[in-house]
C-alpha cells in the first residue's frame, strides 16, 4: 500500500507542468504555442528567457530528485525506488493536469526529470556519482563539438538523445542492480520516443539550433495531428520575450 501511494504521489508530481505555470504567470504565454511545443527548459528558454529556462530546469530536476529521495526515505524496495524515478518521468511525459483540462496530453519530454532520477539514485547511494554525471558529460560534449569544430552551435536534439542512449549503458557497468538497470532501459526509451516529432523535424530540417529564437504564435496543435510546425512569437509578445 505504502508503494501504491508513492507511486501515485510521483506521477502527480511529475505531472506539475513548470514550464508552462512558469511562462503564463510571468510572461502571460502559453509556451506550448511556439518553438518545439515543449514544455521543458530548453523552449522555456527560447521563449521565455534564460532565467525561467534555468527555473524549468531546477524545478523538473528538483521534483524527479525528491521523488527518488522520498521512495528512499519510506524504505521502498530497489525495485520501487527505481520504478518511482519512472513514474515521476511519465507523469512529465504524459501530464494528467493538460489532459484533464484539454483532453491532450503536453510536449514534454521528461530530459530534466531523468537527470533528477540519476541524482536521486546517486543521492540515496544507488549509483555512483560518477555513473550519474557521465550523461550530463556526454550532451555537454555533443553541443560543444560541433560548436568548436563548425564555429556555429547544432541542434540540441541529437545531443539530448546521445546521452539519453549513455543512460541504461553506464547504470549498467556502474553494477547499480538489476532494478536499475532495467528501469534505465526503459527511461531512455520513453526519451527516444517523445523525440519523435524532433526527429522528423532533423530529417526535414526544419529543427532550430540551440539559441535560435521563434517569433510567430500559431494555435495549438491538435491531438490527431503527428508533426506540429515549428512556430515563432508574435510581433506583439516580442516585447514580453527578453531578447539575448
Amino acid at each position: 500500500m505504502m508503494a501504491f501511494a508513492v507511486l501515485l504521489l510521483a506521477y502527480l508530481v511529475g505531472s506539475i507542468p513548470s514550464g508552462y505555470l512558469l511562462v503564463r504567470t510571468l510572461r502571460r504565454l502559453d509556451v506550448r504555442r511556439y518553438g518545439s511545443h515543449n514544455v521543458g527548459a530548453i523552449n522555456v528558454f527560447r521563449v521565455g528567457g534564460p532565467w525561467l529556462g534555468l527555473g524549468t530546469l531546477l524545478a523538473d530536476t528538483g521534483k524527479a530528485l525528491c521523488m527518488v529521495v522520498l521512495a528512499s526515505a519510506l524504505g521502498l524496495s530497489p525495485w520501487g525506488i527505481a520504478v518511482t524515478g519512472l513514474i515521476v518521468m511519465l507523469g512529465h511525459a504524459y501530464s494528467a493536469w493538460f489532459y484533464l483540462r484539454e483532453h491532450r496530453f503536453s510536449e514534454g519530454k521528461s530530459v530534466a526529470s531523468c537527470l533528477g532520477v540519476l541524482i536521486g539514485w546517486a543521492t540515496v547511494g544507488a549509483l555512483p556519482w560518477p555513473a550519474a554525471a557521465t550523461p550530463l558529460a556526454v550532451w555537454i560534449a555533443a553541443l560543444l563539438a560541433p560548436r568548436l569544430l563548425t564555429g556555429h552551435w547544432p541542434c540540441i536534439s541529437p545531443a539530448t538523445m546521445s546521452a539519453t542512449v549513455s543512460v541504461p549503458v553506464v547504470v549498467a557497468l556502474s553494477h547499480a542492480g538489476p532494478a536499475f538497470a532495467t528501469i534505465s532501459a526503459f527511461m531512455a526509451l520513453l526519451i527516444l520516443v517523445r523525440h519523435k516529432h524532433n526527429i522528423q523535424r532533423l530529417l526535414t530540417g526544419t529543427e532550430p539550433r540551440l539559441g535560435e529564437r521563434r517569433t510567430t504564435e500559431v494555435p495549438l496543435p491538435s491531438p490527431a495531428q503527428d508533426s506540429p510546425p515549428s512556430p515563432t512569437l508574435p510581433h506583439e509578445a516580442q516585447r514580453s520575450v527578453p531578447q539575448h
